[in-house]
């Protein structure tokens, strides 16, 4: 503990340039800083201040000293808050933005639980394809596919994304069943862009079927919208498991391809770095996780076999 209370004592000083000032904030004595300074150098066996009648200013190897030191005091500060937060209940408004298809299949139908256990988290929820800005625009955290770019956030990865190429049965009643990716040279295909850029959104075969270039029969910005016109039989949609998993189930879409279909990219929980997190998004981050972990078709491949695959 007298390491400790050295170590704080070194912290203010280095951070006020007093040892007045740092005696002020730590609630003692201008000698007591003095004199746990002197103990820390003495046990270092290094000079951690430049000292002048009217102030101090770190050496070199107290500057480098101080930046150690400084993470170990916030982290303890962190350790003592989080407990102190942890018994707080979870309440106020959480701001989160997700993706519509994500929003829609995947976390819709998880809020009513959600809100039973939570009723004093006030939810407003973005659906918004683009990717947010969330220290701007004010968000307590988003969900976000792909990599991390901004290392001013924190990530919790949900699971890998897996998709499935499917076509209604009247489709393939018309059209023969494809049994490589090459073959769908020859059938409707229908295609996601990103919002944002209009680019087409790959279909995630195993190589050398990745960059296949496929017809564009239809393209939609709107996940949902290829499902609606994969189910009308208009074509062959590469889908997310968890978009055309209960339609294949109840034999609405037939699954084809599926050997060689492989992971697309992560889905995340995105929080701003702060140094302390909040019960509430807290809260919605453990429950998001925790429940779409139950969820057998949200980040698993489609393993049941078409006819062909």
């Amino acid at each position: 503990m007298d390491s400790l209370s050295s170590l704080t004592a070194f912290v203010h000083a280095a951070e006020r340039h007093s040892y007045v000032a740092a005696a002020r904030v730590a609630g003692v004595s201008p000698s007591a800083i003095g004199k746990a300074i002197a103990r820390l150098e003495a046990r270092l066996g290094v000079r951690l201040f430049n000292r002048t009648t009217r102030n101090i200013s770190l050496t070199e190897e107290g500057s480098a000293f101080y930046e150690r030191c400084k993470r170990i005091i916030d982290d303890l500060e962190d350790a003592e808050t989080s407990i102190i937060e942890s018994r707080k209940r979870p309440k106020g408004r959480l701001r989160v933005s997700v993706p519509h298809i994500v929003g829609h299949h995947l976390l819709m139908p998880i809020l009513p639980a959600f809100v039973e256990r939570y009723p004093e988290i006030e939810l407003d929820i973005d659906f918004e394809d683009r990717v947010a800005d969330l220290v701007t625009e004010g968000l307590d955290v988003v969900i976000r596919s792909g990599e991390l770019a901004d290392t001013g956030l924190i990530a919790r990865c949900l699971g890998e994304q897996h998709f499935v190429v499917c076509g209604s049965p009247g489709y393939f009643a018309r059209h023969t069943l494809p049994t490589t990716p090459a073959d769908l040279a020859g059938h409707a295909c229908i295609h996601f862009k990103y919002p944002t850029s209009g680019r087409l959104a790959p279909w995630a075969f195993t190589h050398p079927n990745e960059k296949l270039i496929l017809p564009r029969s239809l393209t939609f910005n709107n996940t949902d919208a290829g499902l609606r016109a994969a189910l009308d039989g208009l074509g062959v949609a590469h889908l997310p498991v968890y978009v055309a998993a209960e339609h294949i189930r109840g034999g609405l879409l037939v699954p084809a391809l599926t050997s060689y279909m492989v992971a697309f990219g992560s889905l995340s929980l995105v929080w701003p770095s702060n140094r302390q997190l909040s019960p509430k998004v807290r809260a919605f981050v453990d429950f998001v996780a925790e429940h779409l972990a139950d969820r057998p078709d949200a980040f698993q491949a489609h393993v049941a076999p078409s006819r062909n695959s």
